[in-house]
């Protein structure tokens, strides 16, 4: 059975770049196949993992809905879903990659929703892991579009309306305990200085914090540049990444 991490938080904590630091660190360590989902409607997941994403559910769902009266003869409506969710999976060297896109518009998406939960569904068996960039409103996992999780980071900064976010992600997810197992506070790139006064706020959340990821120049430049995650080597970071991934599950992620 796959583990499951989702991530989430406001934006600019570095959320996105933690779930691909996650997704290349399990792949380095062997625990492959890793699903990678990108539920950000700002979809900046592939280019942190060297890849460019070409077609996103949100496209494939406003496609559908204006093609549903000239699908190929014999062909069912849950057949072309599932044909076209097969197109939009974007295969890498150890992971894959599916980008949700833009949320929904006018249309009645019930039934589409349902055949993609089901997809997601049998699909994610097929993974060691699937690593999940949400935005900060969880639509997905709420409307359940995305599988369960094992494991909910909440990523928080200095910045104190990261830490608003984390309280109002907390809210949420407390309606939603049967499908998030288990959720931690991660702090990022918060200055040494300022770590006693957001760890005492972050009291003030019922949440665990699982651990302090701290600033690397090296990370910021990578990014800077365009290149990919992949790249950063001998980071003090990557000790809190499999700090995070031993948490959830570790070497066991298939027991």
């Amino acid at each position: 059975m796959a583990k499951s991490i989702a991530v989430s938080g406001k934006g600019g904590t570095g959320k996105t770049t933690i779930a691909a630091l996650l997704i290349t660190r399990l792949c380095r360590l062997g625990q492959t196949p890793v699903l990678a989902i990108d539920a950000d409607p700002d979809s900046n997941l592939a280019p942190l993992l060297g890849l460019n994403s070409r077609k996103s559910i949100g496209d494939l769902r406003e496609e559908i809905l204006q093609e549903i009266k000239n699908f190929p003869p014999g062909m069912s409506k849950p057949q072309y879903v599932e044909a076209g969710l097969h197109q939009i999976i974007e295969e890498a060297d150890g992971f894959d990659l599916i980008t949700m896109g833009r949320g929904e518009g006018a249309g009645c998406y019930c039934s589409l929703n349902n055949m993609i939960r089901k997809f997601s569904d049998d699909l994610t068996p097929s993974y060691s892991w699937v690593v999940i960039d949400n935005e900060a409103g969880l639509e997905h996992i709420s409307r359940r579009t995305t599988s369960n999780i094992d494991a909910l980071l909440i990523v928080v900064s200095d910045n104190p309306l990261s830490l608003h976010s984390a309280k109002k992600i907390e809210e949420i997810t407390d309606s939603l305990d049967t499908r998030i197992k288990n959720r931690y506070l991660v702090a990022n790139m918060v200055q040494d200085h300022r770590l006693p006064v957001i760890h005492d706020r972050l009291s003030d959340i019922g949440i665990e914090l699982l651990c302090d990821i701290p600033f690397d120049p090296e990370l910021e430049e990578l990014i800077y540049k365009g290149e990919t995650v992949k790249e950063l080597n001998n980071s003090p970071i990557l000790d809190h990444i499999d700090e995070i991934i031993n948490k959830v599950g570790g070497l066991n992620a298939n027991s």
